[in-house]
């Protein structure tokens, strides 16, 4: 076992420390050293690159509020020499330039406040170094509304297309807040009626489905709460059959009417939540005495006069009955 060590450490001494290992190192010193001097000669030069620093806005009062907020960030690309630039590669958010809202406070019940840009870059120099140079700002233009106003309470109103499979239907569309609180400028408040949302797109639904919508984006308009719980409940369709008899209507004293069958089947499709309510007795399957004088056949075609709400594709069997009109049994007649 001994010797099998002392022949492993031979062959890596001879790896290391041989002739040819020798001169393989020496090369690599000297690449690593050439790189280190090219890598600071080019870091003495001039180049373009691009941050992105966060953006707050501080000293806003309790009573205000910012119905459109500024970008949370800003970018900016800038040119200094390489050294200089490696330690924007390390921004973080403890570098945030800071709007100050007194300063631009005019005191107005709402407004709309742009930050000059000459402003924004003398608050981004003063986070850069001695020589950088601020090339371009993104966005070029920073604004933010804001409002001291007395809100107003509007009714939510859902945008958009919300609708079930053929084989279900929408039995309700229930929101978490029935109102909002909006925040807008006076002449926009005075024309809103309702707080609209983003339009959804929900067709084909099979099941019941919830989602957060956002209110519909206007500068300078603020909601509270700002996002909406929306369920839309989705039902199904069942198949029913009732038996429904068959009456005659308007006939003279003298005369009644009797048919064959005297009931006749309706099967009709019904929504799940109605299945229990709907009996033969939401139907009417009537015979009017001035039809059967102008039918001239001894069959009479039936037909509802109307359906139950939450019915459809009612089909009645027999569709065709026979029909005789007989003198009524009078009472104190023989």
């Amino acid at each position: 076992m001994g010797y099998g060590l002392a022949k492993v450490w031979v062959r890596i001494r001879n790896i290391f420390f041989g002739k040819k290992s020798h001169e393989f190192f020496v090369f690599l010193f000297f690449l690593f050293v050439s790189a280190g001097f090219w890598l600071l000669q080019t870091l003495n030069e001039s180049f373009e690159t691009e941050i992105s620093v966060p953006l707050t806005l501080k000293n806003v009062p309790e009573k205000v509020h910012i119905t459109t907020e500024l970008p949370s960030e800003v970018h900016i690309t800038i040119r200094d020499r390489g050294t200089t630039l490696l330690r924007f590669f390390r921004y973080t958010v403890q570098n945030a330039i800071e709007v100050d809202f007194e300063k631009y406070d005019a005191g107005l019940t709402n407004a709309r406040v742009q930050v000059p840009l000459t402003d924004l870059q003398r608050l981004i120099q003063s986070q850069l170094g001695v020589t950088s140079r601020i090339i371009s700002v993104r966005p070029d233009t920073l604004e933010y509304y804001y409002n001291r106003g007395v809100p107003k309470q509007l009714p939510v109103k859902v945008c958009g297309s919300i609708g079930a499979s053929p084989q279900n239907y929408i039995q309700s569309v229930n929101l978490s807040e029935d109102s909002v609180m909006v925040y807008a400028p006076g002449n926009v408040l005075d024309t809103m009626q309702y707080a609209y949302t983003q339009a959804v797109n929900l067709l084909g639904l099979k099941e019941n489905y919830t989602q957060n919508i956002s209110f519909r984006r206007m500068r300078g308009v603020e909601y509270l709460p700002n996002k909406v719980e929306m369920t839309a409940l989705v039902g199904y369709y069942a198949e029913k059959t009732v038996e429904v008899p068959i009456i005659g209507l308007n006939f003279p004293g003298d005369q009644e009417l009797r048919t064959f069958p005297s009931k006749a089947k309706v099967t009709f499709r019904v929504e799940s939540g109605r299945y229990q309510r709907i009996t033969a007795d939401n139907f009417v399957l009537a015979v009017t005495y001035e039809e059967l004088l102008q039918n001239p056949s001894d069959k009479y075609r039936l037909h509802l006069k109307s359906l139950p709400e939450g019915v459809t594709n009612a089909r009645i069997s027999p569709q065709e009955i026979d029909y005789l009109i007989e003198r009524a049994e009078l009472e104190g007649t023989n």
